[in-house]
């Protein structure tokens, strides 16, 4: 039995997900609101979660989280937002080659 080649491989039935529609598979630009979108949902997910696990603590009601899983989500939340931030910054300084630009 002999393998496939590369040349002769087929296309995976399973394609990763992603926001964009195909023609802006490559944006550059596209990608990185893809990631913010991402990003954004996951961090409210987190925060959600956090939010109510100390409300629920402050009533009969049993938290999802105790105070060290909710206390590690927060520090989640807190290094993705500045992960985040480097990004766009990063893209920011090269616009138009402003990172090679003084002010």
């Amino acid at each position: 039995m002999s393998k496939p080649t590369p040349e002769s491989s087929p296309e995976a039935l399973h394609q990763a997900f992603t926001w964009l529609p195909s023609t802006h598979k490559n944006d550059e630009a596209a990608e990185f609101y893809a990631l913010t979108k991402d990003i954004s949902q996951g961090l409210q997910t987190c925060v959600d979660l956090a939010h109510f696990s100390t409300m629920d603590r402050d009533s009969d009601t049993t938290p999802v989280l105790d105070v060290e899983g909710t206390d590690r989500l927060l520090r989640l939340t807190i290094t993705t937002l500045k992960m985040l931030a480097q990004v766009a910054a990063a893209k920011i300084d090269h616009l138009d080659g402003a990172g090679s630009k003084g002010g």
